[in-house]
């Protein structure tokens, strides 16, 4: 398949935190959310939010990974800090999917981590030996840290991940240099004083000279600390994964 990028000039609208509906709502629509511990290969434990959607029993469904954003300082993220990025950011955003969605804590330094990378790689595992996942439709995503732990994730799989959803997130040369041909749609905010769009602009113009498919969403006045409101824009990502998707039928 062959694109050219396409960049989407989104005028800034505010998205309140306050507006966004809180986990406990969420829990109780559109399916179930509930917290959960998956013990690793290597005796630890690794903490994790799972959607399932009322569609989940109706044939194979799409899953989601999704990787928080940085908590600062050392040691590990709060519990079920994926759960929280998942419901202020994945759930809103990839709604329209009926998709079952991961958001685990990080268990390393951070997602391109060796330890890290592994125990995502295992959650996929006993997620779909657990339920009917389609093989052909999984989809990473993530903001910030994990915006570029999705770069990185995608780059060391892509026979598992069918689209990488990145935002916000900073992929390096040797993310790109490496990359297959895995679909990506990236957003970033053209005002982002912690990760700057450069790189992000380079990425998809470099991908897509090689004929890989890859868009960039160019949010005009986001700056970064504005999570919930890159949950609308992020929207976007599920009418171009379904055209993904039909094409590779």
């Amino acid at each position: 398949m062959k694109s050219l990028p396409i960049r989407y000039l989104l005028t800034a609208v505010a998205i309140a935190a306050a507006l966004m509906p809180s986990a406990r709502a969420l829990a109780g629509t559109g399916g179930a959310t509930e917290d959960r511990v998956l013990k690793l290969a290597d005796g630890g434990d690794l903490r994790y939010g799972l959607h399932v959607p009322a569609a989940a029993s109706d044939g194979p469904v799409p899953l989601i990974i999704g990787l928080h954003y940085g908590w600062g300082g050392g040691g590990s993220p709060p519990p079920y800090y994926g759960r929280d990025y998942m419901n202020i950011l994945a759930r809103p955003g990839f709604a329209g999917l009926d998709a079952i969605i991961i958001a685990p804590d990080c268990p390393g330094r951070g997602w391109g981590d060796p330890r890290s990378d592994a125990a995502v790689m295992e959650l996929v595992e006993s997620i779909r030996a657990e339920f009917r996942i389609d093989p052909d439709r999984i989809v990473v995503t993530g903001f910030s840290l994990g915006g570029m732990g999705t770069w990185s994730f995608a780059a060391r799989h892509p026979d598992l991940i069918s689209a990488a959803v990145p935002v916000a997130g900073r992929p390096t040369d040797e993310m790109v240099s490496g990359w297959g041909d895995t679909p990506v749609f990236a957003i970033h905010g053209d005002q982002d004083d912690v990760v700057p769009i450069g790189p992000t602009r380079a990425a998809i113009a470099t991908l897509s000279e090689r004929g890989v498919v890859a868009e960039l969403v160019e949010l005009q006045g986001f700056v970064h600390f504005q999570t919930p409101r890159y949950a609308q824009p992020l929207t976007a990502a599920v009418p171009w994964l379904e055209r993904i998707w039909s094409s590779m039928r």
